[in-house]
């Protein structure tokens, strides 16, 4: 019976819908029910969404919004994927800092379905770059006080916000401890990355200052 239960309840999970509120549920579900191949279908509609947002605020108005639309889709997955492989690689161990049990393959999946957010957001880039990309391209400081930048940057926030919140929780998924474990196993290597990348930047500074004296 209580198997029966189970399975009904996998069934009704629906990972574009259910990763807002049933994060958890929702990235088990991934990491034990579904194949490479939507694993696949993930990472181009995840990466296609990062791809047109590296567009946004680079001053490339005389780009036409096909032609953006079309290397994003392109180059978008490309650089996901990368950045999957090397962060699922990092989560993985750090995680076992805290216990965690979770395997490369476990946390892969698992953090690709926590970007599913992102691809809720291709619908309103591509209109966006289309219907006004003088806005879409322009830096923000040029556009200040337009109403659709404002509504977009707000709707943005919101949404980036939340995936972090997914982030933390899918690796703890992952992993098999909570969510503030998850929150610290995210946090930490992006704590070492930025202390790594200020002693490197000092040295440097440090070297080139050093010849004047």
């Amino acid at each position: 019976m209580v198997r029966e239960e189970r399975l009904r309840k996998e069934r009704e999970v629906n990972p574009f819908t259910d990763i807002w509120l049933r994060t958890r549920e929702t990235v088990r579900f991934v990491i034990e029910r579904k194949s490479v191949k939507y694993i696949i279908l993930l990472i181009v509609l995840t990466g296609f969404a990062s791809g047109l947002l590296g567009f946004m605020n680079t001053r490339s108005a005389d780009m036409a919004p096909w032609a953006a639309v079309l290397q994003a889709l392109v180059t978008g997955p490309i650089g996901s994927a990368f950045g999957y492989f090397l962060g699922a690689a990092i989560l993985t161990l750090v995680g076992r800092l805290f216990k965690g049990t979770a395997t490369y393959q476990e946390m892969f999946k698992g953090l690709v379905t926590a970007q599913i957010p992102q691809i809720w957001l291709l619908p309103l880039l591509i209109i966006w770059a289309f219907a006004s990309p003088a806005t879409f391209f322009a830096d923000r400081t040029d556009v200040e006080g337009n109403l659709l930048v404002v509504i977009m940057s707000v709707v943005m926030a919101v949404v980036s916000v939340w995936t972090f919140i997914i982030v933390c929780k899918a690796v703890g998924e992952a992993h098999r401890v909570s969510t503030w474990k998850g929150f610290f196993i995210v946090v930490i290597p992006g704590i070492l990355i930025t202390i790594v990348v200020v002693l490197i930047v000092f040295v440097i500074f440090a070297s080139f200052f050093s010849q004047f004296y």
